[in-house]
């Protein structure tokens, strides 16, 4: 008893301290905990103002295994996001329970990373910049991370299919100003394949339906539900990666204070790594969105990003990544507060 009274008041203080371990912290009797975590020292450099300046942040997570019997587990996992300076964007980033089957897959519920990432994470993969263009975000109709999702994953023979629920939800931290975020139920579906000789593809289709503040706020699309599909492809092995992702959207991509009827979605990236160390890098992001109520035909989001990351050993590394912006200072860019300066981020970072 004394033990895990111990282990209950040493967790809390650690979450509330920041610090964090990739060690097991409690391995008894079939379950399981481990603790992990990141320390990042980021700089960001710009023209605009808004966006220049200290990034830094870390991040810790605890993620546990019970068993129940030889082939079902109890799992759970929490993570927690603290920025540095600006500590009101703190972030809980994940929180959700489940079972894990050795044959029949995954069920897990709680706050979690929706389907899309099946997509999205085969070019969301820049030591800063990356996984903008195809119109994933925390708490966007279940797209990324959402409280209330419920999901099952099921792999065999390097195929996967994935399957959500997201319940109605509100998002963190919620206030008038964040009217946009959330979703009414909804659901997705997910396929992807890993071949043996480092090709992968998948395709991710979600839905949702829009909350009563979004219906009654936005001026435009706030009537449908959101819609999101999502193709990738990548390659990785022989130190090259290289993937490409597209998606389309319809009523799914906020700008301004609606949705946009149309969007369309694309990211390339590819990397090489030398020496199992340096890791240079050359992306391309471009979000495209079409409302004829509005007059919107243009691009919301597009730029290059020239990136490189030296990793000195399994726990740190130092990187660079430079965002080329290549949109025009326009009258749509003016209109709905789109960034057209360049930034370059600058960091250091620790991993657990």
């Amino acid at each position: 008893m004394k033990k895990a009274s111990t282990l209950c008041l040493t967790i809390p203080a650690l979450l509330v301290a920041g610090t964090a371990s990739a060690a097991t912290v409690y391995d008894q009797n079939g379950s399981k905990l481990d603790l992990y975590g990141r320390a990042t020292g980021m700089y960001y450099g710009s023209d605009n103002d808004e966006l220049s300046g200290d990034q830094s942040y870390f991040r810790l997570g605890l993620k546990g295994e019970t068993a129940i019997n030889s082939e079902l587990s109890g799992i759970g996992q929490v993570e927690y996001n603290l920025p540095t300076s600006g500590s009101d964007n703190d972030e809980l980033r994940l929180g959700y329970a489940g079972l894990r089957h050795a044959t029949f897959g995954q069920l897990t519920y709680g706050r979690q990373d929706g389907l899309f990432s099946m997509v999205n994470d085969y070019t969301d993969v820049l030591p800063e910049f990356g996984g903008d263009g195809l119109g994933k975000g925390t708490e966007v109709f279940g797209t990324g991370r959402t409280n209330g999702l419920f999901k099952y994953a099921f792999n065999y023979n390097g195929v996967t299919l994935g399957l959500q629920y997201t319940g109605k939800n509100d998002p963190q931290n919620n206030d008038t100003s964040k009217w946009m975020l959330g979703s009414d139920a909804g659901y997705a579906v997910g396929l992807s394949y890993d071949a043996p000789i480092g090709l992968s593809i998948a395709t991710v289709y979600n839905r949702a339906g829009k909350t009563d503040d979004q219906k009654q706020n936005a001026t435009f699309g706030g009537q449908d539900d959101a819609q999101l599909t999502g193709v990738g492809v990548r390659y990785n092995a022989n130190n090259l990666y290289a993937a490409a992702t597209y998606s389309e959207g319809r009523d799914h991509y906020a700008i301004g204070d609606g949705y946009a009827h149309k969007s369309r979605g694309y990211e390339a990236v590819v990397q090489y790594t030398v020496a199992d160390k340096f890791v240079p890098g050359l992306a391309y992001v471009r979000s495209e969105v079409k409302d004829a109520s509005q007059n919107i035909d243009d691009k919301a989001n597009e730029y290059v990003s020239v990136n490189a990351a030296y990793h000195f050993n399994d726990n740190f590394q130092s990187y660079v990544d430079y965002r080329i912006n290549m949109l025009d200072d326009n009258s749509f860019t003016q209109t709905y507060g789109i960034n057209t300066d360049d930034v370059v981020a600058v960091g250091m970072r620790y991993d657990f």
